[in-house]
């Protein structure tokens, strides 16, 4: 069953980063709004630059986030600088709110968790002892304090630092599950001699792709190991598997996975989906592979022997939907390949690259 409250660093970013704003307006009423700031009557002398680095910060912040993708360099510079920020703001609000009387102490639960998320135990400890050094010198700056005061900050410090290390256990916890269902995941879509995307996967993935209309900008290619009984019959599977590894070596690395994807379709067979129909961007690519064949031998016990490969490339310019009637038009331009001396590989326009 899918886990809808599964978030991804970036999504959790953005909940931090509209939490933020939440506290921003909070913070601007209290200061600001009479009925509210005559009663509170926290310090505004440098509230005012306060407000102005964070919005600055927050502006900044989150056209990053709206900007910059997961692993972007840019998004993990920015969740460093999150918490940086959200410590010295929740330190510069101490102060202006009462030091170690303030209400706002509560933030710092948010610090902790915002650190744990990222490096979980790790994160946990630091941003624990960070605040506690924050807080024990404000402690310190604010002596001599009534005895209620003293039992608040002694009862603070106790809940930073079980609800840091509770937090740390709960989100390591977490972070490992996840890890352990994309483990799974990939088993269940990959296949394990070949390293390459499954059948299964490929049929989900063109099912995927004909939803989102993207029919008329792919391109879907079979592919097949000429003679491949012959090196099984002659060589034996040991080296027949050796073969198919090689194969799924030389495709993950001769087509870049901004252009297309690869796939072990079964036996001897493959496929890829390129994102384009564009022949001018996948012929390189076939000329790769075809370059990387030329260079390989493999040896066995009955000698040492050359491969080649046939490939059918259909790039749908009709912009058929029907999933099956894609891939058989495919396989008869393989076929095509095949029956016409192998080692080539023949686009539905009639080019012809041969190995």
């Amino acid at each position: 069953m899918k886990d809808n409250f599964l978030l991804t660093d970036t999504v959790t970013e953005q909940i931090f980063s509209i939490v933020r704003w939440i506290f921003l307006v909070v913070a601007v009423v209290v200061f600001y709004y009479p009925p509210i700031a005559s009663i509170v009557n926290f310090e505004l002398h440098t509230f005012n630059y306060l407000l102005i680095f964070g919005f600055a910060y927050m502006t900044i912040a989150q056209i990053a986030l709206w900007l910059a993708p997961g692993n972007h360099t840019i998004f993990n510079l920015l969740m460093k600088t999150g918490i940086l920020f959200d410590y010295i703001a929740l330190i510069w609000l101490l102060i202006l709110t009462g030091g170690v009387t303030s209400p706002l102490f509560p933030i710092s639960y948010l610090l902790v968790m915002h650190s744990t998320i990222y490096w979980k135990i790790p994160g946990a400890v630091i941003s624990c002892t960070v605040v506690v050094i924050s807080y024990c010198i404000l402690f310190w700056n604010s002596l001599p304090l009534p005895s209620l005061s003293i039992v608040n900050f002694l009862l603070n410090l106790t809940f930073l630092i079980v609800i840091g290390f509770f937090g740390a256990l709960i989100v390591n916890r977490e972070r490992h599950h996840q890890k352990l269902q994309y483990v799974y995941k990939d088993l269940i879509v990959r296949d394990y001699l070949t390293g390459l995307y499954n059948h299964r996967h490929f049929q989900e993935t063109l099912k995927n792709a004909l939803k989102r209309n993207k029919r008329t900008g792919m391109a879907v290619v079979l592919a097949d190991i000429d003679n491949f009984k012959h090196i099984n019959d002659t060589h034996g599977h040991v080296v027949g598997d050796k073969v198919l590894m090689k194969i799924g070596e030389i495709l993950q690395q001769s087509i870049p996975s901004s252009l297309g994807i690869s796939f072990r379709y079964g036996g001897e067979e493959f496929a890829i989906l390129f994102q384009t129909p564009d022949k001018e961007k996948i012929i390189p690519c076939l000329e790769e592979i075809y370059k990387a064949l030329r260079e390989i031998q493999f040896t066995s016990e009955n000698g040492t022997f050359s491969i080649t490969m046939s490939f059918g490339l259909f790039t749908n310019q009709q912009g058929i939907s029907n999933q099956v009637d894609i891939v058989r038009r495919a396989d008869k331009l393989l076929y095509k390949a095949k029956h016409n001396g192998k080692n080539q590989a023949i686009f539905d326009c009639g080019t012809v690259i041969r190995g």
